[in-house]
């Protein structure tokens, strides 16, 4: 990358903070950073193109080599900024191939920005420091120096964690891995097409295949029996898209309510009364969350007895079809989870757990400036 695009985001780093670093460190590197200092601030931005540049080495070492972005944000706010840089990127390839470059290197910092949430940084310093606590154990000194520099440089809350080379490698994985399954997805779903318009003909109606299940489920019985190689691949997609839509459920991510407030506040005046106190005031320890999922699942038990177990099915088949007529996007996860849902018997389930638990999440998060408005209304 050229130099001039770091002149944009000066990180300041003073001699003492240089200094201070060498008393938590070995010998070897504390001659490294002395030499530092005594070569001058000059020479500091040639130490720091170099240590953001052999950053990317990182990313290999055991410590981060299974360290990935989430791969559907990833891959949707690298599509929302190149939309809003597409203008700017045509104009600077047509300009100049280095402007490209610089181009492409402001969108990228601002994507890495983004992307890198607190926790995601916080799992990358304790990474960076397991890292440097096994390398002290060996005689690779290079690495060593290039951890030692590299853990002030990110912690720096003005530093762009988009100019270093060890997040740019783990976020192009992310999108090479994204792509990836985009291009299984593509292959799974022509190798079907071309199953499908071998048994019949080259016309499909898919949106009445996805209305009438009990069709589906005859078209893949028959397509697995004649491609079993079929079989394996989309199972394993499926599931991941249905784990997936799970856990963005269970945190509140998926606006789906399929609970009676009644019944959510169930498990917590449960608990409320067994301690004796708000459930607020509760301190959140392990064994206090533990009990809580119990309370929680003991009351979905106690909640769907037959009838509001129909019910809820019911409400699950037509906001699955809502959702498929609007092209949301977990409409085919919702419409797969309708397969473990039948029956007048409730047994334990992970989607109507995750539901439960995703609808009280989203509560709280809007019950605070709800009460504040109502208070100014009173007033």
């Amino acid at each position: 990358m050229p130099r001039k695009r770091y002149k944009k985001h000066p990180i300041k780093t003073s001699s003492s903070q240089i200094q201070n670093l060498s008393t938590r460190i070995s010998p070897d590197p504390q001659a490294f950073l002395k030499r530092m200092v005594s070569e001058g601030v000059d020479s500091f931005e040639d130490i720091f193109i170099t240590v953001m540049n052999e950053s990317a080495q990182l990313a290999g070492e055991p410590e981060f080599k299974d360290l990935f972005m989430v791969d559907e944000i990833t891959v949707e706010v690298t599509e929302r900024w190149m939309r809003k840089y597409e203008k700017r990127l045509a104009a600077a390839e047509k300009e100049d191939p280095d402007k490209h470059h610089e181009v492409l290197d402001d969108m990228r910092i601002r994507i890495i920005d983004e992307l890198a949430t607190p926790a995601f940084r916080k799992d990358v310093e304790k990474r960076l420091q397991s890292l440097l606590d096994r390398l002290m154990k060996t005689q690779d000194l290079d690495k060593f120096e290039l951890v030692t520099l590299l853990q002030p440089l990110l912690s720096n809350k003005r530093m762009p964690w988009g100019i270093c080379g060890l997040i740019i490698e783990i976020y192009n994985r992310t999108i090479q891995r994204a792509m990836h399954r985009v291009e299984d997805e593509f292959s799974i779903f022509g190798s079907i097409v071309e199953a499908l318009k071998a048994e019949g003909p080259d016309e499909i109606d898919f949106d009445n295949i996805l209305e009438h299940p009990e069709q589906l489920e005859q078209i893949g019985h028959k397509l697995f029996e004649a491609h079993p190689e079929l079989r394996q691949r989309a199972e394993e997609q499926v599931l991941d898209m249905v784990d997936t839509f799970e856990d963005e459920v269970a945190q509140g991510h998926v606006d789906l309510d399929l609970f009676s407030e009644k019944e959510l506040v169930l498990p917590f005046q449960r608990l409320q009364a067994e301690f004796g106190e708000p459930f607020k005031d509760i301190q959140p320890t392990d064994e206090m969350r533990e009990r809580t999922f119990d309370a929680i699942c003991q009351a979905i038990t106690e909640i769907m007895i037959p009838e509001r177990f129909r019910r809820f099915r019911d409400d699950v088949e037509k906001t699955a079809k809502t959702w498929h007529h609007t092209h949301l996007k977990w409409a085919a996860a919702l419409q797969y989870e309708l397969g473990y849902l039948e029956g007048d018997q409730y047994e334990e389930n992970k989607f109507i757990l995750a539901a439960f638990i995703g609808q009280v999440e989203r509560i709280n998060k809007e019950s605070k400036p709800i009460r504040r408005s109502r208070k100014r209304k009173k007033s």
